[in-house]
């Protein structure tokens, strides 16, 4: 009952006081709280849940549940052992560059309470590759058979090269993010020629699932160069064998609060643009890739619904700043009971079943 308990505790008691700081000094003193990783592991296996029905894989990962923490939260890879810990089914760290950062200047990082949103501008604040490779080592044997995914960028086809090869023998796959919106040199890659040739590199070498986190991109209706451009990125990864996608990233919007004026909206906001991106990309990609829908996503409808659109698997990140620990826990019990009332042998099979109509499921 321990993780049970974990989000209704959270959300009237803790989150008020972490949400009096401001939201980056908030989250040292929520990974501060992560780094005593015994203490959680003892709550989950009183509370902790498991379920054949909620077993999965994702870009060849066998997971215990379909839900994983987005990259973002934990930047250094330094809290794996508390993450695993609170039941999700794998922990995507990172963003890891090849060089240190110190990431945008100014106000990065707002709260938009009213509609359980985050805004950020963080650009890729971090300790490097080397500082990262060194944590995940010696802290890979405490995470058990939670699967780790290293999320890598860079500047240019070598960057990313480099940090694949220094992280692909340290995780069980490896995200390659081209879509932060608050790092311009990233949209080199939203050209499909580029991104092919990015692929390639990669592809000479790698042994492990190779994931791509995917840009936000809006309606045909709405802008139908750009819809049309980004679905090609996810046809080129279709094309060159990559595992999964993640979408999408944060949506771009300006707010002169923040020190560089733009930054990626998360959470609440973005929720039905996600569904229809993953529905989108799914048509494109066809069931030969699977999808990590990333977006809005706080409990086990929102997660149910992506499924429904033709995901494999959720991330959390806002959901998590919002809903804190227990939300792997809440959103994987709702998943199984969904599951069961549909008469679903595995949440595997939520899009086909949905795909099948409702006369074929009557």
């Amino acid at each position: 009952m321990a993780l049970a308990l974990i989000p209704r505790a959270y959300e009237s008691l803790l989150r008020p006081l972490l949400f009096t700081l401001p939201p980056e000094k908030a989250q040292k003193v929520a990974d501060h709280a992560l780094k005593m990783w015994p203490l959680w592991k003892a709550a989950a296996q009183v509370g902790g849940f498991t379920s054949p029905r909620i077993e999965t894989r994702v870009g060849g990962l066998a997971l215990k549940n379909p839900v994983g923490l987005a990259a973002g939260y934990d930047k250094n890879c330094e809290l794996l052992p508390g993450l695993a810990a609170l039941g999700f089914g794998y922990v995507t760290c990172g963003t890891v560059t090849l060089e240190p950062r110190p990431g945008n200047p100014g106000t990065r990082l707002l709260r938009d309470e009213s509609r359980h949103a985050l805004i950020n501008a963080l650009g890729f604040p971090g300790l490097g590759l080397d500082a990262a490779a060194e944590r995940i080592s010696a802290d890979r044997p405490l995470v058990g058979n939670t699967p780790v995914v290293v999320s890598v960028s860079g500047a240019d086809i070598e960057d990313i090269a480099t940090c694949h090869r220094t992280m692909e023998p340290l995780a069980d796959a490896i995200e390659v993010n081209i879509s932060s919106p608050n790092t311009a040199n990233l949209r080199v890659f939203h050209y499909p020629d580029v991104l092919g040739e990015l692929l390639d590199a990669l592809n000479e070498s790698r042994t492990r699932p190779l994931f791509v986190k995917l840009p936000p991109f809006p309606s045909h209706k709405d802008d139908p160069k750009r819809h049309d451009l980004a679905l090609s990125l996810a046809d080129v990864c279709a094309s060159k064998y990559v595992d999964a996608l993640t979408v999408a990233n944060t949506q771009p919007v300006q707010d002169e609060r923040l020190g560089v004026g733009t930054g990626g909206l998360s959470g609440m906001p973005i929720f039905g643009q996600m569904l229809r991106m993953v529905h989108e990309v799914r048509e494109i990609v066809g069931d030969n890739t699977d999808i990590s829908a990333s977006g809005g996503i706080f409990n086990a409808w929102d997660a149910w619904q992506a499924l429904l659109a033709g995901a494999d698997s959720v991330q959390v990140m806002t959901g998590f700043v919002y809903r804190g620990p227990g939300i792997p826990r809440d959103i994987s019990v709702g998943l199984d009971r969904m599951a069961a009332l549909q008469g679903l042998d595995s949440v595997r099979s939520v899009g086909r079943w949905a795909s099948a109509g409702p006369a074929a499921n009557a």
